[in-house]
């Protein structure tokens, strides 16, 4: 099976990781994969370097410039899926949608699937309609996305677990265990709705947590957002530094970055990245780190297994510190879910795991 992923995007983030990804997974199963999108960003780089095969050619862009590239954007689209026999184009994002089914037209028959990322309820009912119906399958990254797309038309669509490179992301020959790590991964960015992605709902979490347990809290990430996540931690919520450590974590190769994760005993997400789930939760499974995670679609999906992860409700750092408390006074039970969540990255997660789930939907279409 020939399969080309089109995907605007500037960097490895979002969207274009988890198209990144879905190629890798691919390949892991056995089919012939391809990313394309624009010449010379930070994509074609991160591609390059992780051996991921890349075209380039397409102009895509956004707004005004999208519209006036269209033309272009179709011939070579076309030119690309006749050299190289492609069976199915699956895009990320609705301007790549409507430009892979302009491509495709009446004349070639390259099966055309969307990948979900945002939830289908925030896209206006007459165009969700309209993408909807104009793929031949939609996938999903939560269970209630799947339910909303089909009930507004879609053809056919699936829920497939994210994937994870688990020969990477592992756990550690031994962790340290003097005091359960207890942390929490990602970006510090403030949104543009004046949210963070996750950590001060951690700060509060720790600060609710009893001292009398042996536990210490990491904030691990890079960003612009570190001064202000040292005065929330130190200043405000009054955080013991010796207890809670800020892990400033710049740019360093992925084995690097596992090891880093590998060293936790318990992982806490809170939020989805934009890519509407959470490569970091996956990656700390696959490190063999339990999680508890906020009970929203896209991350309760990372919890269906209750021996690897636990869902809590958001905004309650209270339940969150009570359910951590209950795991640090069962040593036993803790210990086990580290085994069981790298079983479940293994068995769920794995990169060839969702290749031949997307491979097995691609072939129902």
């Amino acid at each position: 099976m020939n399969v080309l992923h089109v995907i605007v995007g500037r960097g490895p983030t979002g969207p274009a990781a988890a198209a990144m990804s879905d190629v890798k997974a691919l390949r892991a199963a056995g089919h012939t994969a391809y990313l394309a999108s624009r010449h010379g960003t930070g994509l074609m780089d991160a591609c390059n370097a992780e051996d991921i095969p890349y075209i380039s050619g397409l102009k895509l862009g956004r707004g005004a410039m999208r519209i006036l590239h269209f033309p272009h954007d179709i011939r070579r689209l076309r030119a690309i899926v006749r050299e190289l026999s492609i069976d199915v184009i699956h895009v990320h994002r609705s301007d790549d949608q409507l430009l892979a089914a302009a491509a495709i037209g009446k004349t070639l028959t390259t099966t055309l699937v969307r990948t979900w990322h945002r939830h289908p309820r925030a896209v206006a009912r007459p165009l969700l309609t309209r993408l909807a119906a104009q793929a031949d399958g939609c996938v999903c990254v939560s269970r209630e996305h799947a339910d909303t797309l089909n009930v507004s038309g879609a053809k056919k669509v699936e829920f497939i677990h994210v994937g994870v490179d688990t020969e990477i992301f592992r756990p550690p020959d031994e962790k340290i265990d003097d005091a359960v790590r207890i942390g929490h991964v990602g970006r510090w960015k403030q949104e543009k709705d004046g949210r963070d992605r996750g950590q001060r709902a951690a700060l509060d979490v720790f600060a609710a947590l009893k001292s009398e347990w042996p536990w210490k809290g990491l904030l691990i990430g890079r960003g612009e957002m570190a001064a202000a996540l040292q005065k929330a931690a130190y200043d405000e919520r009054k955080l013991s530094r010796e207890r809670v450590e800020l892990v400033h974590f710049e740019k360093h190769s992925a084995a690097e970055f596992a090891a880093m994760l590998g060293s936790l005993h318990l992982g806490l997400v809170f939020s989805v990245g934009s890519d509407g789930t959470s490569r970091a939760a996956a990656e700390l499974l696959a490190c063999g780190v339990p999680l508890v995670v906020a009970d929203v679609p896209g991350l309760r999906e990372l919890a269906e297994d209750s021996a690897s992860a636990l869902r809590q409700l958001p905004d309650d750092a209270s339940g969150w510190a009570h359910a951590i408390e209950k795991l640090l006074a069962d040593p036993q039970r803790l210990a086990a879910m580290r085994g069981a969540a790298r079983k479940r990255a293994e068995s769920v997660h794995a990169l060839a795991a969702r290749g031949r789930a997307l491979a097995d939907f691609y072939s129902a279409l």
